[in-house]
């Protein structure tokens, strides 16, 4: 049997949300083992990307439908200012992701899936690819979104974006037919439980090794 509650509304799940936070805000952590702390701190990085994925959504819809008006204000951002006590620059912030749900879908996606793809990263991922072809966007958000769920890090996934870019030019011919399609990662495990990233991308990817074939995702001496 599940000790999770069954959230019946979103006002439930508000209660519940507050009142675990506010546990954990009063919890002295020095009394907590070292494997708790860190549990935590996952936990909470989890949490701040669900977060902004929900928050994102909600946000949309609440623009969508002009329920700002209903308090006075003039746009979202400013009922956000008014009424959630933000500065305009984490108002901004906040609509900025409320309008990548539209054009970064995949990455929102990820965000709320609650696995390795932190918030932060989240939106370097979406900068990388904004800087796209528009038909190229959509396969290259899953591509590095996938990869950071599977534990490649920041230098690489910096370095596999850069050979999208490079890929995604109209200069540069792609022999496997429509950019990007059928692209894909995947970690398999190794001889002592390591994983190994590897890619289904194109030749100039392949040749360029920046997926990390072949080296440990989390391996000792390296940086997730």
């Amino acid at each position: 049997m599940s000790a999770t509650p069954a959230i019946t509304s979103a006002a439930h799940a508000l209660d519940l949300l507050d009142g675990a936070l506010a546990y954990l805000s009063a919890a002295d952590p020095a009394q907590m083992p070292a494997a708790v702390q860190a549990r935590c701190l996952t936990a909470m990085e989890r949490a701040d990307a669900r977060t902004t994925a929900a928050r994102a959504f909600i946000l949309a819809a609440f623009t969508s439908a002009q329920g700002y008006r209903d308090d006075g204000d003039y746009s979202a951002r400013s009922w956000l200012m008014n009424h959630t006590r933000v500065t305009k620059g984490t108002a901004a912030g906040h609509a900025g992701w409320s309008r990548r749900g539209r054009t970064h879908p995949r990455v929102l996606a990820a965000l709320a899936a609650g696995g390795l793809l932190s918030e932060s990263c989240a939106r370097l991922i979406c900068a990388w690819t904004s800087r796209l072809p528009a038909d190229c966007q959509d396969n290259a958000d899953a591509i590095l979104a996938g990869a950071a769920e599977m534990g490649m890090g920041l230098a690489d996934l910096a370095g596999l974006a850069a050979e999208i870019q490079a890929r995604s030019r109209p200069d540069v011919p792609d022999e496997d037919g429509p950019r990007f399609q059928d692209r894909a990662v995947k970690v398999e495990t190794t001889f002592g439980g390591a994983g190994v990233m590897a890619g289904d991308l194109s030749a100039g990817v392949r040749r360029g090794g920046d997926l990390g074939a072949g080296r440990p995702v989390g391996a000792p001496g390296r940086r997730r």
